[in-house]
C-alpha cells in the first residue's frame, strides 16, 4: 500500500499538468488511442515474462508510427481499432497472459520498487519537457495550431502512457490525465493555477481511489478512474451552483 500511494502520487503530479495541455490541444482522441493501441505490446510481454513497461514502451512505437502513417480520425479509428482487437485476439490465445487483468486495469498493489522508480523517472521526465515546452505549449494551445508543439506534446503523452500503464492499466489511464484537467479548466482562468489544480485533483483521486478500493476490496485502478470522473462532474457543476 506505501508504495502504490507513491505510485498514484508521482502519476497524479504528471498526468494532470499534462492533461490540460492535451485538451487545450484537442488531442484527447490521440490520448485515448495510444493507450489502448497498446495492448499488443503488453501481452507480448505477459507471454514471454519480459516487464510490461517494456511493452507498453514497444506498443506505443508501432502505435505512433502506424498513427502517424494515417490521414484523418477514420484512419486513426481503424488501426486504434486493429490493434486493440490484435490485443484482444493474443490475450485469448491459449496461452492466456497470467496478468491480463493487471494489462487492461493495472495493479497498483503489485508495484515492485522497480517498477516506482521507473515511474518516478518516467514522471519526473514529463514534468521536465513540459516545462521547457510550456511557451511552445500555450502558443499552440491558445491559437489553436500544432506544428512541433503538437509533436512534443504527443512525445510526452506516449512517455507518460508508458509510466501510468504498469499501475493503472490501458484501459483506465487516460482517466487521470483527462478527468482532473477537466475540472481544473472549469475552476480556474490563468494557466498556471490550472495546471497546480489538475496535479492536486489527480494526486485526490489517486489517494481517494486507493483507499476506497482499499474498504470496499474492488480494483483500485478501476477506482481511481471513478474518483478522477467524480472529481470532474463536481467541477462541471460550478456554473450551476454559482460559484465565484
Amino acid at each position: 500500500m506505501q508504495r502504490a500511494f507513491v505510485e498514484t502520487i508521482v502519476l497524479g503530479l504528471a498526468c494532470g499538468p499534462l492533461g490540460v495541455w492535451i485538451l487545450l490541444l484537442k488531442r484527447s482522441y490521440a490520448a485515448e488511442s495510444l493507450s489502448h493501441a497498446m495492448l499488443p505490446g503488453l501481452v507480448i510481454a505477459a507471454l514471454a515474462g519480459l516487464p510490461l513497461i517494456f511493452g507498453a514502451a514497444a506498443g506505443v512505437l508501432v502505435a505512433a508510427i502506424l498513427i502517424s502513417a494515417v490521414r484523418g480520425d477514420v484512419g486513426v479509428a481503424v488501426v486504434v481499432s486493429g490493434l486493440f482487437g490484435l490485443g484482444g485476439i493474443l490475450a485469448l490465445s491459449p496461452e492466456t497472459p497470467p496478468r491480463l487483468g493487471e494489462l487492461l486495469f493495472g495493479d497498483l498493489l503489485g508495484v515492485t520498487n522497480q517498477d516506482l522508480i521507473a515511474a518516478a523517472v518516467l514522471s519526473l521526465g514529463v514534468l521536465v519537457a513540459l516545462a521547457f515546452a510550456y511557451r511552445s505549449l500555450a502558443v499552440a494551445g491558445f491559437e489553436q495550431r500544432g506544428g512541433r508543439a503538437d509533436l512534443a506534446l504527443l512525445a510526452i503523452l506516449g512517455v507518460t502512457t508508458v509510466a501510468a500503464v504498469q499501475g493503472l492499466g490501458n484501459l483506465l489511464l487516460v482517466a487521470l490525465i483527462l478527468a482532473p484537467a477537466a475540472a481544473a479548466l472549469n475552476l480556474a482562468n490563468r494557466l498556471p493555477q490550472i495546471i497546480s489544480l489538475a496535479a492536486g485533483l489527480a494526486v485526490v483521486a489517486g489517494v481517494a481511489g486507493l483507499v476506497i478500493s482499499y474498504q470496499l476490496e474492488i480494483a483500485a485502478g478501476a477506482s481511481i478512474a471513478l474518483c478522477a470522473v467524480a472529481l470532474s462532474s463536481i467541477g462541471m457543476l460550478k456554473p450551476k451552483l454559482g460559484m465565484p
